[in-house]
């Protein structure tokens, strides 16, 4: 298993959207690590994107670290009451990120059942491996860091990928119909169909 490096993240975002599909996210709280593939994200491609947080430049303390360099985290609150965990990607002048929609949790258990659907959405994830603002800008190529992403070689065809528009940004006009969430076809923990 090998951590992400950094330059990983320099990437087009929506390139690397993609290529973040079955990496592992390790997550460690309250003094244990936890595992979990990625299967599901949308990218989100800053100033020229009206669906972005930083969308004509915004900049606010609420955005602060996705003008960080790509490989951090950017942490943020819905609704008042749901994190939602996103990568970075690029630098500093394109503030540009991928939202984690859903995760596996790894190892799977051998008598899953559809109640253990824990991290089928990324507030869900976020609440189930107790991931908050705590984890803001937090750099994930070094394993020293309460998250970091790693490669353990599992494969992802292109034909598995599936590209929809994403979820819950219909007050960004036609950008809401850009095809910017991917997710690997037929696992059963991604947040919708």
């Amino acid at each position: 298993m090998s951590i992400i490096p950094q330059d990983f993240y320099f990437e087009d975002t929506t390139k690397v959207a993609k290529a973040l599909l079955g990496k592992t996210l390790h997550i460690k709280t309250s003094g244990k690590e936890q595992l979990a593939r990625i299967v599901e994200v949308e990218a989100y491609l800053g100033i020229k994107d009206p669906a972005c947080h930083t969308f004509g430049g915004r900049q606010t303390p609420r955005v602060k670290s996705m003008y960080l360099s790509g490989g951090h985290s950017y942490v943020y609150l819905i609704y008042g009451m749901y994190n939602c965990l996103n990568i970075v990607t690029r630098t500093e002048e394109h503030p540009e990120a991928v939202l984690i929609r859903a995760v596996e949790p790894l190892p799977i258990p051998a008598k899953f059942e559809k109640s253990q659907l824990i991290s089928n959405g990324p507030g869900k994830l976020c609440r189930h491996y107790k991931i908050t603002k705590e984890q803001d800008g937090v750099t994930l190529w070094r394993k020293q860091s309460d998250l970091y992403l790693s490669d353990d070689g599992f494969k992802v065809s292109k034909s598995q990928i599936v590209a929809r528009p994403r979820i819950g940004v219909d007050y960004a006009g036609e950008a809401a119909e850009w095809p910017l969430r991917f997710y690997l076809a037929d696992n059963k923990f991604v947040s919708k169909k």
